[in-house]
């Protein structure tokens, strides 16, 4: 069997293009761009860049991984979607033949935490698994949980900072601008792994009720995870 070529700075760009460009991608063609970063040999500096959501990799772990998550779950393989790249709420508009473009917005909740979590990685070989400091907290508090030795977070406490950290990311984004669109959370719900749907829907739904967009969700980092509807 043949080498499979590796992912690199140079594929990331030519991804980027395919994803920005005017007429856009259909979630297939997405998906299978999103497969070659996932599947293919990469160097381990880059990586590690993507994990701690560096450039040029931020807007492909922050927005294009997201997103394609979402519609690979929730629409028609026929759907079409563009991502601007340009900075500027939406993260992509998603659109199919004879209905309007609907924006996506993507946001993370303990997003801070997580880049800090693959710091650590980095540092030491070994992640702390569970870093539940809220992104408003000082680089000295980060600093000091990166490198104290791994300990085991209780389920409450884990769970007390995801919820956190979601309604946190809501209040955020309550803004009339993103009316009609659709929201997208972003949380390590990974780190509580018995928790049910049904209890993060409780934890969140009212909340994502009264907001501007007409859809909510939430979804793990992981890629293949279940998608929540909280609204």
């Amino acid at each position: 069997m043949a080498e499979q070529e590796p992912f690199t700075a140079g594929s990331l760009a030519e991804l980027y293009a395919a994803v920005s460009a005017e007429g856009g991608v259909t979630i297939d063609e997405l998906s299978t761009l999103v497969d070659a970063f996932s599947t293919r040999p990469i160097a381990s500096a880059d990586i590690q860049a993507y994990r701690e959501g560096r450039k040029p990799w931020k807007k492909l772990r922050d927005e294009v991984v997201p997103v394609e998550h979402l519609l690979r779950k929730r629409y028609p393989e026929f759907t079409q979607v563009r991502f601007p790249l340009d900075d500027q709420p939406p993260d992509a508009w998603a659109w199919s033949d004879g209905h309007a473009a609907i924006g996506i917005e993507v946001t993370g909740a303990l997003a801070r935490a997580g880049t800090e979590v693959a710091k650590g990685l980095k540092e030491q070989g070994i992640g702390k698994g569970f870093i539940g400091l809220q992104d408003g907290e000082s680089q000295a508090r980060f600093d000091a949980a990166r490198t104290r030795r791994r300990v085991t977070s209780s389920r409450v406490g884990v769970d007390s900072a995801v919820d956190e950290a979601i309604a946190a990311s809501m209040a955020e984004k309550d803004k009339e601008k993103f009316a009609g669109q659709v929201l997208l959370i972003v949380a390590p719900l990974g780190s509580s792994p018995n928790r049910s749907q049904e209890d993060v829907r409780s934890a969140h739904a009212a909340k994502a009720v009264a907001l501007p967009f007409s859809r909510v969700h939430v979804a793990d980092v992981a890629r293949r995870s279940e998608i929540i509807d909280l609204k």
